[in-house]
């Protein structure tokens, strides 16, 4: 954290400023659409006026949540105080975050990312807790602001979704206690669980075959290509390639799984997983990118080939610092 009073000072300016600018990051989860969703229901509880963006494409698989509709891209107007969810640089947010549009407003940005920069000029980073929604949680109790279902939901679909389902190493009891008192103000586990983790569309299902036929196993490291091709000949898009890095970790053997999607950009984005003792947030960081000890990933330029080279060459260097 840059300040030990970052949080009171966080709490001080959701009470002062009744106008107030909330940004999800680009390619979003569930624990930063939900985590920026639910602090936006709760400070409409207590009067404030909120704008809630994401400049990228939001997935259908979040439709569920109240607000979903408001996820289209936007930058600061008239607001008063500007908030940044769940990020750990400011390339993460697109047109939303653009200093140019500041004009001396003050500027928060609320995370648990161990990678996180520190890029806004306040920052409230808190790498103990397993989700952002769980530092959400925190200040609408601070803020005293009664939950309800809406806000619940929201909540808890980020805290279920960023531990998998409570089952990633992150998970405190902390954690569990956040999630009990989601539920008992109306978050449904079975519902996001269902929603989150148990539905695909037929396309990405047939994608899945065909990616997890050519995986292929690199010493601990099982690793996976997705070409655009391969996206376009299937039609899938969006999200649908949610989950499979997670199913690729299930292999045994496995301790680290790469998965390489290319981007209509020519880009290639990485996605890294880990068992306990393999932290690939160190790569990632390394790569441009950032996340957590055991999910972590990085944009970084094609083509397939050199990126797939570059990213092994990163993993086997780190191999040799491994704690069992």
């Amino acid at each position: 954290m840059d300040n030990p009073n970052s949080f009171d000072i966080a709490v001080d300016h959701f009470k002062r400023y009744n106008k107030i600018f909330i940004a999800a990051h680009i390619m979003p989860d569930g624990d930063c659409l939900g985590s920026a969703l639910g602090l936006a229901w709760a400070l409409r509880k207590i009067g404030k006026t909120v704008t809630v963006t994401c400049n990228d494409h939001v997935s259908n698989a979040f439709e569920y949540l109240p607000g979903f509709a408001e996820l289209a891209p936007k930058v600061p107007t008239d607001e008063e105080f500007l908030v940044y969810v769940d990020g750990s640089s400011a390339d993460r947010f697109g047109a939303a975050y653009d200093p140019k549009l500041f004009n001396g407003r003050p500027v928060l940005a609320i995370d648990h990312h161990i990678t996180n920069e520190h890029f806004a000029p306040l920052n409230f980073v808190d790498t103990t807790a397993a989700s952002t929604a769980e530092i959400i949680y925190r200040l609408i109790r601070a803020l005293e602001i009664p939950l309800d279902q809406a806000v619940a939901q929201c909540l808890l679909t980020g805290v279920i979704t960023d531990t998998l389902g409570f089952r990633t190493a992150s998970t405190t009891v902390e954690t569990l206690r956040t999630a009990t008192a989601l539920m008992e103000a109306g978050g449904s586990i079975p519902d996001i669980v269902e929603r989150s983790f148990n539905q695909v569309q037929l396309a990405s299902l047939r994608l899945r075959g065909r990616v997890f036929s050519e995986a292929q196993l690199d010493g601990v490291v099982l690793c996976a290509e997705i070409p655009l091709r391969l996206l376009r000949e299937l039609g899938v898009n969006g999200n649908g390639t949610s989950g499979i890095i997670n199913q690729l970790l299930s292999v045994d053997t496995a301790k680290i799984a790469l998965v390489l999607t290319e981007k209509e950009n020519g880009k290639i984005d990485v996605g890294l997983r880990s068992r306990v003792g393999y932290d690939v947030s160190r790569i990632a960081a390394r790569l441009g990118g950032g996340g957590h000890k055991q999910a972590a990933g990085a944009l970084i330029d094609g083509p397939l080939s050199a990126a797939r080279a570059r990213v092994l060459a990163e993993i086997k260097k780190s191999l040799g610092q491994v704690v069992e």
